[in-house]
């Protein structure tokens, strides 16, 4: 029966895993909107010495006010800085919490 599971899989449907993005969560300061922003490995990321840069202006449907956000990342894209104007950083939870209530 495993060999079967192994082969067929269990039936349950496996959560969808985006190996090529990284998600980041932020919260306009103005009107409190959160938002959700996805970075491509491959095409938004800059090489820097000892890792990678994202830049990118943020624009949430709230207020619609940019927000300019810095991250900086190691090579195993594991953040070693972020920064964000006129808006702070959260967490997925905080992300799914702040939706779940509207």
């Amino acid at each position: 029966m495993g060999f079967l599971k192994n082969l067929f899989g269990d039936g349950k449907p496996k959560p969808y895993v985006d190996r090529k993005g990284l998600y980041f969560y932020a919260v306009c300061d103005n009107c409190k909107t959160a938002v959700r922003i996805r970075a491509d490995k491959s095409h938004d990321l800059n090489n820097v010495d000892k890792g990678y840069a994202w830049h990118k202006t943020i624009v949430d449907a709230g207020c619609f006010r940019p927000m300019q956000a810095f991250v900086l990342l190691d090579r195993e894209y594991k953040v070693v800085k972020k920064e964000l104007e006129g808006g702070h950083f959260i967490s997925e939870a905080e992300y799914e919490a702040m939706n779940n209530e509207q």
